[in-house]
Order: structure tokens, then sequence, then C-alpha cells
């Protein structure tokens, strides 16, 4: 029952997030990975078998093609990514990429050609979601309640952990990782943050404050920030503070649907559904300095319309925002610098996950 409300939300978003994205400087083709650059992961439909991955050139602009059949993915392998392309980690020259329905871990080169057999996870509701790492391990979250942990040199299988109920975003904190198990939005009480100790190996599950934790979930100084997802209808989705030391979860009782981190900063957007218009509301992007609690408006309302992943590059402070495009075409992603002026614009595949940079 609970996958089933599940993606019946996800398909409902999906047929009323729609924009048109098109614009005099936008970029297409592909160039050479070995350039300054990011990758692009994009969720493709639910059950279409569509999911895709690019590659955005940053020195010349240049982005690849966002089409299932024509990106790197394809490309590089001779088949398509798969259904529902979920989250990808760049380390070490490899890339991991989780595509969900699909029930696989790829691990890539930086060109997108296979270094290994894919990760099948075949067992009922073994769906790969989320990743975070610490420099020498890969954590995966998985709906089977797990957080499989791979060894970023050797791409080998390591172990794993046992956590809440339908893990979803994971963060690498100081020592810790801190798990949104969001019992799949069904908001009767087993939804939990959990906080693993790495050295130990120790897992604290807390329920505190915790209502629905989804996919978002950012490193800032020091802290783990969190979007709980409210349960779509009365109860608004809002920020939540992770203290993985203290085990501490606070609310902030700011509502947002989207987080980026950037130094000491944190970007945020509500774009929440509104049962009342029978369409989404979207805010202001907003910027907030963790240390000292100011929040200035960093881009307007309707610059967000449509949005719907929200990226920044941790070299330049360069936002990433990527807009779903009109039903049945494709998105496009906008960059905008540190003065929230824009300067770049390429296509996108179906639903953006959003942009994932070289992790240090």
């Amino acid at each position: 029952m609970k996958k089933s409300f599940y993606f019946a939300m996800l398909t409902f978003a999906a047929l009323f997030s729609f924009s048109s994205c098109s614009d005099d400087d936008n970029n297409g083709g592909g160039d050479d990975v070995t350039d300054p650059g990011c990758y692009i992961i994009n969720n493709g439909n639910w059950n279409g078998n569509d999911a895709s991955l690019q590659y955005y050139n940053l020195t010349t602009g240049m982005a690849s093609s966002p089409l299932c059949n024509e990106d790197i993915f394809v490309q590089q392998n001779g088949q398509i990514l798969g259904d529902t392309g979920q989250d990808l980690l760049w380390i070490d020259g490899k890339l991991f990429v989780s595509v969900s329905v699909s029930q696989k871990l790829e691990v890539l080169d930086e060109s997108g050609k296979r270094v290994r057999p894919f990760y099948s996870f075949l067992t009922n509701m073994a769906y790969p979601r989320m990743m975070a790492t610490d420099g020498d391990k890969v954590y995966l979250t998985n709906y089977d309640g797990h957080v499989y942990v791979y060894d970023v040199a050797t791409a080998d299988s390591v172990t794993t952990y046992s956590v809440g109920s339908y893990p979803e975003g994971v963060s690498y904190c100081d020592g810790y990782l801190v798990v949104n198990n969001s019992d799949y939005g069904a908001c009767d009480g087993d939804a939990s943050i959990s906080i693993i100790n790495l050295a130990d190996g120790t897992v604290r599950e807390v329920k505190d404050n915790v209502y629905n934790p989804g996919v978002q979930s950012v490193v800032c100084n020091g802290t783990v920030y969190v979007v709980d997802g409210g349960n779509y209808y009365d109860i608004a989705p809002s920020i939540l503070a992770v203290s993985p030391r203290e085990g501490t979860v606070t609310s902030l009782g700011i509502p947002a649907t989207l987080l980026a981190a950037y130094e000491g900063s944190l970007y945020y957007v509500n774009a929440s559904w509104n049962y009342g218009t029978s369409a989404y509301d979207y805010s202001p992007l907003y910027c907030m300095d963790v240390v000292t609690g100011e929040i200035n408006e960093f881009l307007s309302a309707n610059t967000m319309k449509n949005v719907n992943s929200l990226s920044v590059n941790p070299e330049t402070g360069d936002i990433f925002i990527g807009y779903n495009g009109e039903l049945g075409s494709l998105g496009c992603m906008r960059i905008f610098d540190a003065d929230g002026v824009q300067r770049g614009l390429f296509d996108v595949g179906y639903f953006t996950s959003g942009a994932r940079f070289e992790t240090k």
C-alpha cells in the first residue's frame, strides 16, 4: 500500500509540473569529458525506461544529449541506463549511479563506460536510492531498510548497515552517516533519522520532530540539513537540522522542498502542491547564513517556477537549477552565479535529479 501511494504521488506531480525552457543561449552536443565539468542524472518517467546521463563542460558551456538513446551511457555501453535514474556520485575517477526501479547500481569511468558488471538488487522492495561518501567508501540507501557500503578504490561491495523504514537521503558528516528513513510517506509514526557512528558501527534511531524525511540532505558547517516532506496535504514540508554527534534533530520551522549548500550558506526553495488551487506554489530561492541565521531572497519566485532540482558547484558557488519541461517534453537547467546572474542554460532529460560535481 505504501508503494502504491508513493508512486501515485510521483505520477501526480509529473502530470502537473511543466514549463517552457528555451533561450537563445541554449547549448547542446557532446564534448571531451576530460575537461572540467559535471554530470547530470535525469530520473526519466517512472516505468518509462528513459533515465539518462549527461556531461556538461564547464569551460565550453556545452552539454551532451539528454535523450536516453543518445546519452553518454548509451554511447559508451550500447544500451540505455534504465528506469528512474536516482542518484550519481563522482569520486576518484568513477561514477556510481543508482537506478531505482531497475534495481541496480552502475559503476562507470568518467566517460560513462562500465568498469565492472552492475550490482543488481532483485529482492522484494530492494530499490537503491541516494548516496554519500567519506572519501574511502560509498554509502547507498536502499528501500529494503539497509545502507550498502562499497569501496571507492576497488568498487567492491564491503558490508551493509540496517537502518529504518524506506531510507532515502544520506549524508556523511564528521565520522557519521545521517540517513533519512521516510517510511514511504505513510506518516504513521515509523519515520526516523538513523545516525550511524562509522567508528564503531552503532546505529541510533531518532524519531523526535521527524515526520517524513526524503531525498534532500546536505551538510553545511558541521550540521546535516534535511527536508521533511510533511504529509503532502495539511502538514507542510520543513527543514530539519541534525547534529550527528549529539544525536539530536531540530525543526527549523522553515518550509522547503529542495536544498543545496555552499560553504556557510544554505540555499532552499519551497515548491509544494496546493490542494486548494490544484497547482504548485513556488517560493523564492532563499539563502540562509547558517551561523547568523540571516535569510535573504536570492532569486524571485517567478524564476523558480517549475523547479525540480537544486545543486551548487562546490568550487565556484554557481547554482545549477533544473526545471521540468512541458508535459511530455525535456526539461532544462539554468546556471546562476553568486550574484544571481544567469550565465548558462542547457537541455536536460525528464525530471532531472540535478548536477553532480567531483567529490574531493
